[in-house]
């Protein structure tokens, strides 16, 4: 098992320029259209994300592994694997 990175993001403390290239990296990606889970098929040493994002309709999770990310999720993964960076 790797080390475990996490980061909390609220939208509502970022400089609003941030926080809307955040929503528009969620809305690229039809974050909350995705399923659950995408990490199939299983790929070994691939780095596994869950992303929860929590708004006025709701909460939605996604469970995405760097080898099945669509393509489309990818900037969003990088985005928030910069803020878990900056925030340890």
């Amino acid at each position: 098992m790797g080390r475990k990175v996490s980061v909390t993001i609220d939208l509502d403390d970022l400089p609003n320029e941030q926080a809307e290239a955040l929503g528009e990296l969620l809305d690229d990606a039809d974050f909350f259209e995705l399923p659950a889970d995408l990490t199939k098929p299983a790929m070994p040493d691939a780095f596994t994300y869950n992303i929860t994002v929590f708004s006025d309709e709701g909460q939605h999770s996604v469970r995405v592994s760097d080898a099945t990310a669509p393509d489309d999720l990818r900037p969003l993964l990088e985005e928030l694997s910069k803020q878990a960076r900056m925030q340890r």
